[in-house]
């Protein structure tokens, strides 16, 4: 197991719970999906581990059963000679035709229906170019580049803020002032990353379309943590 993966996550789960207990009477939907995304991260580092230790099982082929003939029942005798002659073909004999038997019937093995495979939600990976980081090449870039002491819904312009809304938080207002507020309480910027991550996954940040939108709000949300 790599131990110190796990005790990152023991760590973010630990400061979440208090940032938690501390600042809000209850669990704001943002703050419980960030929550799901570290225990989630935790399982998966053990469950990792448990299966590298495991000797590899080989798939076994299911064997399909055919089910067993039925016997033709005997030819009950008849008194009646047309009515035995029909049953054996002796009637048919008689106007020179050959013996006529009964056709058996073979029931064909019926494969079991296949069962569709549920779609792999999307990576981190697909989203981890959005947090690339280019240091400033100009004094324009320096200055938008400075620390932000406190995150909050002012720190956006009117026109960024429409962007975003639309663009990241699927025009909702009230989502995003909660992701604002989420994200100021955070102390380092690896937690306010996972917490971007489960919102980008959920809004489709990696969409061509988003993808500038997104760099720009996460580059703002890093000058908090500079």
């Amino acid at each position: 197991m790599d131990k110190e993966k796990a005790r990152v996550l023991i760590h973010k789960i630990n400061a979440l719970y208090k940032n938690i207990d501390a600042n809000t009477p209850g669990v704001s939907p943002l703050e419980r999906d960030l929550m799901l995304s570290y225990l989630r991260q935790f399982y998966e580092t053990i469950a990792l581990s448990q299966s590298q230790n495991k000797a590899p099982v080989k798939e076994v082929q299911p064997v399909l059963e055919v089910p067993p003939l039925k016997e033709e029942q005997p030819i009950k005798e008849v008194q009646s000679l047309n009515e035995e002659k029909r049953e054996t073909g002796l009637l048919g004999r008689e106007r020179g035709v050959a013996n006529f038997e009964p056709e058996k019937k073979v029931s064909e093995p019926v494969a079991p229906p296949l069962t569709p495979q549920p779609a792999e939600p999307l990576s981190d990976k697909e989203l981890d170019h959005l947090f690339i980081w280019q240091e400033p090449s100009n004094l324009a870039e320096r200055l938008a580049s400075q620390a932000i002491s406190n995150l909050s819904f002012s720190t956006f312009s009117m026109n960024e803020r429409l962007l975003y809304i639309n663009d990241l938080f699927g025009k909702n207002n009230a989502e995003m002032e909660e992701a604002i507020k989420t994200l100021n309480n955070f102390t380092h910027f690896d937690q306010a990353k996972v917490f971007l991550l489960n919102i980008g996954r959920q809004h489709d940040w990696q969409k061509e379309e988003r993808k500038e939108a997104a760099k720009s709000f996460i580059n703002t949300v890093r000058r908090r943590f500079l």
